[in-house]
């Protein structure tokens, strides 16, 4: 019998997933806060033993979300490069590790975080449609149950089916200050 904590977990990632692969371009803030949190517990249960029904290991993954949320208000141009940054490189382990064996996941991990950065410093709309949309869908695929194979082909059906609902919304620009016209 499943406990609250994991159906709140459940929804939570459910909910976060859907707005990402939907609207996260404009909810940028929620992109870096889901990057920041996925990341970091992800660090914390390689770096701890820590049984999965634990609820206080969610504390320092909980904490880097939400301070990168509140930072991305005040500092957009730089936390949207992180949050590449970080979502390539939870995107780069979640889709490589199932099908490489240990340690080599983990290149996936670096990789991700190198494709993710020059993604959204060079590609800015389209890469923080397709980041928001992969992350959303990864979100969603987390708790199936199914082979690598069926994974990936779902992961990409949901990352377009994102990419095309929010290429048919306005665009964003980053904010910009007022000295400055060059490029995010």
């Amino acid at each position: 019998m499943e406990t609250s904590f994991e159906w709140t977990n459940l929804a939570a990632s459910v909910l976060a997933g859907l707005v990402l692969m939907l609207i996260g371009r404009r909810l940028y803030w929620l992109f870096l806060a889901t990057a920041g949190f996925l990341l970091t517990s992800l660090l914390t249960h390689a770096a701890l033993p820590v049984g999965q029904d634990a609820w206080w290991w969610m504390l320092l993954p909980m904490f880097v979300g939400l301070f990168g949320a509140f930072l991305s208000i005040f500092l957009q141009k730089i936390l949207l490069r992180l949050g590449g940054l970080m979502s390539g490189a939870y995107l780069g382990y979640f889709l490589l590790e199932p099908l490489l064996a240990y340690p080599w996941p983990w290149i996936g991990f670096v990789a991700g975080a190198l494709i993710g950065l020059a993604s959204i410093l060079y590609l800015f709309n389209g890469a923080l449609i397709l980041l928001t949309s992969l992350l959303g869908a990864t979100l969603l695929l987390e708790p199936m149950d199914a082979s690598p194979e069926a994974r990936l082909v779902v992961t990409g059906a949901l990352t377009l089916a994102g990419c095309l609902i929010q290429k048919r919304q306005k665009p964003i620009e980053p904010r910009r200050g007022k000295d400055h016209k060059g490029d995010a």
